[in-house]
């Protein structure tokens, strides 16, 4: 009776444990894979980024694949079974004891691509982002020097540099747009620049529609060198004196007194701008297969990100990022703060320009 009651034991005992973690497979794989998909969907956006920005520079048009559901499906099971023959229990009796526990666990995700095409792809990539839409990033503490030199072909009377991959001449960029940069940015560290935005306003019985409405404001500041700043500011984009509010529109000449007109990029010149740029093997510019890098001049802003080229692929340690093309590996240095941080600009510019996308992926994780 002894040997027959210490197998019930056991079973019981390897039937309690293994159901403990069936019960636990669900809340435990829910909190992993939400994490690890975030994860991987984020590394997978970077890498499709600069592969677009990659293809662009060797004249193939982008291509962009949307994630519409992911779904992670598993199953755990668990089985006990014991059995026994003749009377072991009866000493000199014949007969056996036997048993066996089992566990098994799948997981098989499924994952649904959608391609941009159509009105979605134009809007999306080959639209200009209007100014409304990027200057709240200001207000978000993103660099204003940075987000303006990526997105803005002119601001007033200035100029930003046009690139080209075609290996024709560009134009560089005006001397008051560099200064417009550099100036900007010491007002947002000093507090003095900020965007207002007036939310659009449907029509009404006595009133049209209004459309979004988008300022910028340079506030009156006691301290000596800011006030000169806003000053130099307000000449080089043609504001009265003394203008603290100028509103945005789009466009290169201002329709009236305390206007800013802002011409913008859309995501195809935006990636077209940083492409010109990259570092390519010299193989392939002495084999016509693509033009030479722009090299920037010492007056201009230089490149705001910049992109490696190696034959050999990047380690983990040294790349942000990285994708494998015709043979050579295009990668951004993790050290390099300056490009992870306008490439990281490039994917809110990217997601806040999407107006014609559907929503965002469906992941779907159960968690029974």
């Amino acid at each position: 009776m002894t040997l027959l009651r210490s197998l019930g034991c056991a079973f019981a005992v390897g039937t309690l444990a293994l159901s403990a973690c069936s019960s636990s497979i669900g809340p435990h794989n829910m909190r992993r894979d939400r994490l690890d998909y975030e994860k991987e969907m984020s590394r997978q956006q970077n890498q499709e980024m600069l592969f677009n920005i990659v293809q662009l520079r060797y004249s193939l048009s982008p291509t962009l694949i949307e994630p519409t559901q992911i779904i992670s499906a598993y199953t755990a099971e668990t089985n006990t079974s014991a059995n026994i023959s003749g009377t072991p229990w009866i000493q000199g009796a014949g007969g056996t004891l036997g048993g066996s526990l089992g566990y098994s666990y799948s997981d098989s995700p499924t994952v649904t691509y959608q391609p941009v095409s159509g009105m979605q792809f134009s809007v999306n990539i080959l639209r200009p982002i209007s100014p409304q839409t990027l200057l709240p990033l200001i207000s978000s503490g993103l660099p204003v020097d940075t987000l303006l030199q990526m997105t803005m072909q002119s601001i007033g009377p200035a100029s930003n540099t046009t690139s080209t991959i075609a290996g024709t001449e560009g134009k560089e960029a005006s001397i008051r747009f560099t200064y417009l940069l550099r100036a900007l940015r010491k007002l947002q560290a000093g507090n003095a620049l900020s965007i207002r935005s007036i939310a659009p306003t449907p029509a009404t019985k006595t009133q049209p529609a209004q459309p979004e409405r988008t300022f910028i404001l340079l506030p009156h500041s006691s301290a000596p060198e800011i006030t000169e700043l806003q000053g130099q500011v307000r000449q080089a984009l043609q504001l009265p004196p003394g203008c603290e509010q100028a509103e945005v529109i789009y466009g290169r000449t201002a329709d009236h007194p305390g206007q800013v007109a802002m011409v913008t990029r859309s995501m195809l010149s935006i990636w077209e701008d940083v492409a010109s740029t990259m570092e390519v093997p010299q193989k392939m510019v002495d084999k016509g297969i693509t033009a030479p890098s722009v090299v920037r001049g010492p007056n201009e802003p230089q490149p705001a990100i910049i992109i490696h080229c190696s034959p050999e692929k990047p380690s983990n340690e040294q790349a942000y990022t990285s994708v494998e093309y015709e043979g050579s590996w295009y990668w951004i240095a993790k050290d390099d703060l300056a490009s992870k941080l306008a490439f990281s600009m490039l994917q809110f510019i990217h997601a806040i320009a999407e107006t014609a996308s559907v929503k965002g992926a469906m992941v779907t994780i159960p968690s029974r």
